[in-house]
């Protein structure tokens, strides 16, 4: 089996998952780690027992001293575009951390480059693949209960720390909704249309701009989803409801509840324990370099959740509908 070596940028907060899963597989192998934060390469080393001499304060160093196959980039999203295009200028595969970058042109221009040089890159949108909304995705898709028509999410709370989105524009729909609309996409056949969003800030907000946003998608099948979200809120509430032609499906509490029409009371629909997102990443992104088999998460098809994520922030700052394809250009 051939092993993928993986320089790993960013060995702090999240980056450390994919270290951890590196001990149970034969198929990917860490060379390097890179970091500026020195606790954090300290505390990853003495976990994964990697040599200090193959930990870099610069990706440039790693690159010129450590013969590697991919660049692991999980750091924060704004220094992704410049990150991943230096990975590709070293000819190397990449697995990013969401968001793939903060505009859609910077994506664009990452994926024609790595294609150019036959580079493949995804992007680690795992929520996509919990047990839960694998099975929402496979009812909606395979029409269980009808053709689906409307859908709704919810997903307001507090969120203590600003993060690394205080300071950006749409902190919401960066930090956030780029999960949100990855899932949402991946329960559906059809593709986004056309898109309306709002974003807004509390008085007591402490993100700069964007902490709430309100965005309304227009599948090309006519389906129509809306989506309430924010991390300014002092109540929590989250709801995922989908309407079908022959049920209402609505996630409550980690279950799926069914409501027929007529019924009086909800079916619960079950859910199996499934492989871990992350490993699902993983087995994609290996069979991807080796067989070529592009996954849902590459770069080229997260292009989409960027345009919507894109579409809903230029819908709020110049009032107006956007059309993804043709006013992004994403065909």
């Amino acid at each position: 089996m051939k092993k993928v070596k993986v320089i790993h940028l960013g060995v702090g907060g999240r980056g450390v998952w994919p270290i951890n899963l590196f001990k149970e597989r034969e198929d990917f192998v860490s060379v390097a780690y890179v970091d500026v934060n020195k606790e954090a390469m300290e505390k990853t080393t003495a976990i994964s027992g990697l040599s200090p001499e193959k930990c870099f304060p610069t990706l440039e160093e790693a690159l010129e001293k450590v013969e590697a196959d991919s660049v692991f980039i999980i750091t924060p999203p704004q220094l992704h575009s410049k990150q991943c295009l230096q990975a590709v200028e070293a000819g190397k595969h990449i697995l990013v951390e969401k968001p793939f970058t903060l505009s859609l042109k910077e994506a664009k221009d990452i994926v024609r480059k790595a294609e150019e040089k036959g580079l493949k890159v995804v992007v680690a949108q795992n929520a996509r693949y919990s047990p839960l909304h694998k099975k929402l995705g496979s009812l909606i898709k395979e029409e269980v209960y009808g053709k689906p028509s409307f859908g709704l999410q919810v997903n307001l709370s507090w969120r203590p720390g600003v993060h690394h989105s205080g300071k950006g524009r749409h902190s919401y729909l960066w930090e956030r909704s780029v999960h949100d609309f990855d899932t949402i996409r991946s329960f559906f056949k059809s593709q986004p249309k056309r898109v309306w969003g709002y974003s807004f800030n509390p008085s007591w907000s402490p993100y700069e701009h964007g902490a709430c946003n309100y965005t309304w998608i227009e599948f090309e099948d006519g389906l129509i989803f809306g989506v309430m979200a924010g991390f300014a809120a002092h109540g929590r509430k989250n709801l995922l409801q989908i309407e079908c032609e022959n049920g209402s499906l609505e996630v409550i509490a980690g279950q799926i509840h069914l409501r027929r029409p007529e019924a009086t009371e909800d079916e619960i629909l079950p859910v199996a324990e499934g492989e871990p997102a992350e490993s699902i990443l993983l087995d994609g992104f290996y069979k991807y370099i080796t067989e070529g088999v592009e996954p849902p998460f590459s770069g080229r098809e997260n292009l989409k959740t960027i345009a919507l994520v894109e579409a809903s922030g230029i819908a709020s700052d110049e009032g107006k509908i956007i059309e993804v394809s043709e006013d992004l250009g994403l065909l």
